[in-house]
């Protein structure tokens, strides 16, 4: 199901006093960045997830909010529910602009502790040892 703009939307303008916001879509749904770091995603179910981490999930916990989960095939076969570190916010707390802000910004703080992801390397093409179809005569 493809994630409602109208309602990206809304998110952004309720997390509008923490900041900038940036949006980019992954796994089927839309990332919610601050820093470059990804804190929060909303499903196509228009459903907001806000990120935790060893020092907050108990919260998220505690407050009965359920984690995001996708099911994926296993190499062996058969299939497998994966849960991330993201828990669900209930729609109440959505529309509640202070409770969204105090929730966000657990992500946001969860996300800014999480280490740094090390850039994934390329391969890099040495210009001088890169063949040439060259039927020229020397």
């Amino acid at each position: 199901m493809q994630v409602s703009r109208e309602y990206v939307t809304f998110i952004l303008d309720q997390l509008a006093p923490l900041g900038a916001v940036e949006t980019r879509r992954m796994f089927g749904c839309v990332a919610l960045f601050q820093a470059g770091r990804m804190f929060a995603l909303v499903d196509g179910d228009a459903q907001l997830y806000i990120k935790a981490d060893e020092k907050n999930r108990a919260q998220f916990i505690a407050a009965g909010f359920p984690p995001f989960t996708y099911v994926t095939t296993r190499r062996s076969g058969g299939q497998q529910e994966v849960a991330l570190g993201y828990y669900r916010l209930p729609e109440e707390l959505v529309e509640d602009n202070h409770e969204l802000l105090r929730w966000a910004r657990e992500g946001t703080d969860a996300a800014r502790r999480a280490p740094e992801k090390k850039p994934r390397k390329t391969a890099h093409k040495n210009s001088d040892s890169a063949k040439t179809n060259d039927n020229t005569p020397h």
